[in-house]
């Protein structure tokens, strides 16, 4: 992984703290791994670094409600299993991994889509209806909430 992209989640990172976000240096690497053998690809390397390498609680950014990770955090966990009745269970066989929802309270889901080819898995990040799931069984992706996890990282540490 490189070290610019280290210093851009690092950068990412103390902007969180000075937000109040509680986040931590942690070492993450084992948790990591069980994560993504649980996926049908892998995470993008910028997502890759921040949790490989910090702890944090659920949190708010740029219109993303960020689900938390780390000891004692389960919602990454929960929704790489795709258990029944879940939005996981048609999202992960369709190619969606959801890092969250929008921060307006909606259950909507804010997905990496890893259909896409983008260079260094950089997935876009995507918007899909939760009701279109629960209801008719359906994906359906409403928008491109940001190009890549990278581009949401670059947009929020020069704002």
């Amino acid at each position: 992984m490189s070290h610019k992209l280290e210093e851009l989640v690092d950068a990412f990172v103390s902007q969180l703290e000075a937000q109040g976000v509680t986040i931590r240096p942690d070492d993450n690497t084992l948790r990591l791994r069980d994560l993504e053998a649980k996926l049908p690809k892998r995470l993008p390397q910028s997502f890759e670094s921040l949790l490989s390498r910090y702890s944090f609680p659920a949190f708010d950014a740029f219109g993303i409600s960020f689900f938390g990770w780390g000891p004692g955090s389960t919602e990454l966990s929960e929704v790489a299993s795709a258990t029944k009745g879940s939005l996981s269970e048609l999202l992960l066989p369709a190619g969606y991994f959801q890092i969250g929802r929008p921060d307006t309270d909606s259950f909507d889901a804010i997905c990496f889509d890893t259909n896409d080819r983008n260079q260094n898995r950089e997935h876009g990040i995507v918007l899909a209806d939760h009701e279109e799931i629960l209801c008719n069984f359906r994906v359906k992706i409403c928008s491109q909430v940001w190009p890549s996890f990278r581009k949401f990282l670059e947009t929020s540490v020069k704002s």
